[in-house]
């Protein structure tokens, strides 16, 4: 059972695509749009990168913030077609995880694109 009152951040899920206008090179251009909106909870990871516990050079070892949110709400999310915004902030997600495949929450683990 969800705990629905733990999602308080509004996130928005952008989707990455190609526009028929094309570059210099003749490669067709990157476009952004707007998905979806919804609630969502928000978790700080940054602690365990300070005190060393993770190995360098990885994934894990990038990642700024968890994102919880229930499953259904989107559960289509490819790190190479999406990204989130919060609060105007951009966050490239890293990977996401059906915890157990039960199909009740989707934890995405992202780092924020500066």
């Amino acid at each position: 059972m969800t705990n629905r009152g733990a999602y308080r951040i509004p996130i928005e899920i952008w989707e990455k695509y190609k526009t028929e206008n094309t570059n210099e090179l003749g490669e067709k251009e990157q476009g952004e749009r707007l998905v979806k909106r919804f609630m969502a909870r928000v978790e700080t990871r940054v602690g365990s990168l300070l005190s060393g516990n993770r190995p360098a050079n990885t994934i894990v070892e990038k990642t700024t913030h968890k994102i919880t949110y229930p499953f259904y709400n989107f559960k289509n999310l490819l790190p190479d077609r999406n990204f989130i915004k919060i609060f105007g902030r951009r966050f490239e997600i890293d990977y996401s995880l059906n915890e157990g495949f039960k199909n009740l929450e989707m934890q995405v683990f992202v780092h924020e694109e500066k």
